[in-house]
């Protein structure tokens, strides 16, 4: 209980990086994120579209700062992470000149095959089934509605680009009834 607590601190701080806002978490499944997208007028598929394996992902994601609402992370055509000091790409900022980030230093210590099995793909993981010139995961969550925006306009964006192979997928970083969360659990996060 110790750790989980240290993560969540550590989850709320690393929100506040960008903006002040209040969390308040509710429970999701499949179903309440497709209605979510429709809502939005996303224009998605379900191969693009994956979720938190469970609560100790979503404990890590909160200790390495990665629940964070927009974020956009990007893997060469090899699968390693391209180095942006650490960070994906956050906080309003535009996502252009793809070739330009191609050409960044990438960290071969991480990669995108790793950082998959932290995930669940709604539809068919096909990730490895093809070969992309760049892959790129975007973080969203329904829980931070008012900064999902950015990242939808990221995917619509990259998923229009013609001049490059680019496999998107939108990364959900809500609480999943998949999870099965002990009754303790959803105290502390209020759900």
């Amino acid at each position: 209980m110790k750790f989980f607590l240290a993560t969540i601190v550590s989850f709320f701080s690393s929100i506040a990086i960008c903006q002040k806002v209040d969390i308040e978490f509710k429970i999701e499944n499949q179903n309440s994120l497709i209605e979510y997208l429709d809502k939005k007028k996303v224009d998605y598929t379900l191969d693009d579209v994956a979720i938190l394996k469970d609560i100790k992902v979503f404990g890590d994601y909160g200790k390495t700062e990665r629940l964070v609402v927009p974020e956009a992370y990007f893997f060469n055509k090899e699968g390693f992470l391209i180095k942006n000091k650490k960070k994906g790409i956050s906080c309003g900022a535009t996502i252009k000149d793809l070739s330009k980030i191609l050409k960044s230093k990438y960290d071969s210590n991480q990669k995108i095959t790793t950082w998959m099995n932290d995930f669940k793909i709604l539809g068919k993981n096909d990730l490895l089934s093809e070969d992309y010139d760049i892959y790129i995961l975007i973080n969203w969550a329904i829980f931070l509605d008012s900064n999902n925006e950015i990242s939808f306009n990221w995917y619509k964006s990259l998923k229009s680009n013609k001049d490059l192979k680019i496999k998107v997928i939108l990364i959900n970083l809500d609480v999943q009834e998949s999870w099965n969360l002990t009754e303790g659990q959803k105290i502390f996060l209020g759900v």
